[in-house]
């Protein structure tokens, strides 16, 4: 029996050990691009920063030489202050943005959809196409549409982009009104997931609006208002083509951390004071990480030792709680103060008799909105969820504030689609047109011609470059799909021993700044084409300038951490049993993933697909680095390159514009296409 028993344990190591393997075997591949194209470039991205580099290679160990070089020089300091002011602008201009809006379009009665695909849309178009659409529309000249605007309301004309004052806040901005929508859609989801129970009881309780949104919303909201704060930071701590395209690769004032590090490898070719920047620029992200997670687990000890749901009685009784505080009584007396004030000016108002007028106008208004409270009641019959309801909109004055809010969102969106609007009429437009002094100025041009767009196309050969894009696209978003999704697999279902730790290490590496791996993924890159070379006996040069050139870029969506954590979102609320009854049932791993985890995650593997093929169309970084031969340029190098150099191209700053709305109308065409799964996944995970 003694005998049999260890067999049969044995018998379960092996077992153990063999799914065990077999488990690392699947994320095996995912595992080895990681470490390629993320993972690998790092370390050696530390390892660069310590020598003496001579065109991309390493020559002799040169110790802190090169960090000593970067702090003394001068366009360090400058580039650092830059970068902190970038982020400080940021919270001020961008951070609030989102929230407000989240908040007023859950509370909006109909049309919930109207404004989310609306803020959202200028997320999906290209970044390189937004800031130069923004940066023309910014033109310091007075044909530039801001300043024509100034002039036709009277006002002083502005430098813009070109006054330093106005720059950082002026990209910053731009940014905002990129971003704002995808941010607004992951704090609009956590609104809608509050119980509605709470707000029911509140309401009951008699508690004012004030308190609902004080006590039950910002609370749900804080948990990723304290996420989205730390990934804002950091994103924003890692702008590099912003400024570089807004004021020129010359523009020393216009310098970041990130800028910095590009203009070391491609203007004074030192990588490795480029690397030892991108070394100390992880650093700092470090820090701002740590400092995040350090407060981040002090609050959500203090959290532990309450219920995360107060009952009724119990939030009634924390907030007299509160107003039992100094700090509540003192603002009272500060509002019984300014009460006293009003009645004050009412007085005076009676002795001027102008209180005679305010009561016929308040008499007016009463019976205006007793008239038409139960035709306006009708809107609000369908509003049963959220801080208010239909109960809270009997009263005319909050009627009244829900159109005026109802209307300030609609002069939102109508500033949100506004530079789309400018630049679909103005791309109809002929130069003199555009060129025309404010007083001469017409929105609209003066004839449709489509046959402009043809010409366009046709005079910068661009269909080429959108094949390239297309190529790119239609890879990564396969590499996206089986590698990620294989590796999320491995981590979220068969969880062996050792995959939390993977799971951690993928989390950091969204800390990399894209800057800080550019040398050692360039020269990974350069590998991948001497290896092709010397398997197809072709030279160097001739592989990339083939279709060949296009392929790494494929394998570089198969090592997303974004795609990577959208799929483990997914599988992580997949049911349990079926896999252990498949287990049972002696179905193999890969049996599993491909008959039971494939079919029930389709939706997710086109978001994921979407996302990589939207990814690979505006991606600008890389392949504006890597592809050296202009017939495999990607569609936003070429938009770049004939930006830069339209005199070269023969082109007009009106034909420009057809080319720059025309490199847009992809993405927004496979948006509105899938815009429920792209904007409900975008809302589940925080993926943007």
């Amino acid at each position: 029996m003694k005998l049999k028993t260890k067999e049969i344990k044995k018998s379960s190591k092996f077992n153990q050990s063999k799914e065990q393997i077999i488990s690392w075997a699947i994320a095996l591949p995912s595992i080895l691009l990681f470490i390629f194209f993320l993972w690998g470039p790092l370390i050696q991205n530390i390892v660069f920063s310590f020598f003496k580099t001579s065109n991309f290679e390493m020559v002799s160990f040169t110790g802190f030489d090169n960090y000593i070089k970067i702090f003394n020089d001068p366009r360090f300091m400058g580039a650092l202050s830059n970068t902190v002011l970038y982020v400080i602008y940021s919270l001020l201009i961008g951070f609030i943005i989102p929230i407000i809006l989240a908040l007023i379009i859950s509370e909006v009665v109909k049309s919930k959809s109207f404004f989310k695909i609306g803020f959202y849309i200028p997320n999906i178009v290209p970044a390189i196409a937004v800031i130069l659409m923004w940066k023309i529309m910014l033109d310091a000249n007075d044909y530039g549409f801001f300043n024509i605007i100034l002039q036709k309301l009277g006002l002083e004309t502005s430098n813009w982009i070109s006054e330093d004052s106005l720059s950082i806040p002026l990209i910053i901005l731009t940014l905002t009104w990129k971003s704002a929508g995808a941010t607004m859609l992951i704090y609009l989801a956590t609104i809608q997931s509050i119980d509605n129970a709470l707000y029911e009881a509140a309401r009951i309780k008699g508690l004012s609006v004030f308190k609902r949104l004080r006590y039950i919303t910002l609370p749900a909201l804080l948990p990723n208002v304290k996420l989205l704060l730390i990934i804002q930071i950091i994103s924003v701590f890692q702008i590099f083509y912003e400024p570089m395209i807004f004021m020129g690769q010359t523009n020393d004032h216009a310098n970041t951390l990130g800028l910095l590090i590009y203009k070391l490898i491609y203007t004074t070719q030192d990588t490795g004071q480029a690397a030892a920047l991108g070394v100390i620029t992880m650093i700092f992200l470090l820090g701002f990480t740590y400092v995040y997670l350090y407060f981040d687990k002090k609050t959500n000890k203090q959290q532990r030792k309450h219920k995360k749901y107060l009952s009724y009685d119990e939030l009634l009784e924390k907030i007299k709680h509160k107003e039992q505080k100094v700090s509540f009584k003192l603002s009272k007396f500060i509002i019984n103060g300014f009460k006293l004030g009003i009645k004050g000016i009412q007085y005076i108002y009676h002795l001027l008799r102008i209180d005679f007028v305010v009561r016929k106008l308040k008499d007016a208004f009463n019976y205006i909105s007793t008239y038409s409270s139960k035709l306006s009641l009708l809107i609000f019959k369908s509003k049963t969820e959220g801080i208010l309801t239909y109960s809270d909109y009997k009263k005319p004055s909050r009627r009244i504030g829900y159109y005026i809010v109802y209307i300030l969102l609609l002069g939102g969106l109508f500033f949100v689609m506004l530079p789309f609007i400018w630049l679909f009429f103005t791309s109809f437009k002929e130069a003199n047109e555009i060129l025309q002094l404010p007083h001469e100025y017409q929105f609209f041009p003066n004839q449709f011609d489509f046959n402009k767009y043809l010409m366009v196309i046709d005079k910068t050969q661009i269909m080429t470059n959108v094949v390239n894009s297309l190529i790119i696209a239609l890879g990564a978003a396969l590499c996206a799909v089986i590698f990620n999704g294989l590796l999320a697999y491995v981590v979220s279902v068969l969880k062996p021993k050792g995959s939390q730790y993977l799971f951690y290490i993928i989390l950091a590496s969204m800390l990399i700044p894209p800057a800080v791996a550019l040398v050692p993924l360039y020269t990974n890159i350069i590998g991948i084409y001497e290896f092709i070379a010397t398997i197809t006996g072709m030279s160097l040069r001739s592989v990339q300038s083939t279709v060949l050139t296009l392929i790494p870029f494929w394998f570089i969506a198969g090592a997303s951490p974004f795609n990577f954590l959208l799929f483990k979102a997914h599988f992580d609320n997949l049911p349990k049993d079926l896999f252990e009854v498949a287990n049972l049932e002696g179905a193999s791993k890969l049996q599993i993933f491909y008959k039971i985890i494939v079919p029930l995650s389709v939706p997710t593997m086109m978001v994921v697909a979407i996302f990589s093929v939207t990814a690979a169309w505006n991606d600008f970084l890389l392949p504006y680095v890597i592809i050296n031969n202009q017939e495999y340029w990607t569609v936003m190098v070429k938009l770049f390159k004939v930006n830069a150099e339209m005199f070269v191209y023969g082109i007009t700053i009106d034909e420009f514009l057809s080319l720059l709305l025309f490199t847009m109308i992809p993405p927004v065409i496979l948006f509105f296409i899938f815009q429920k799964k792209i904007t409900s996944n975008v809302a589940t995970t925080g993926i943007k």
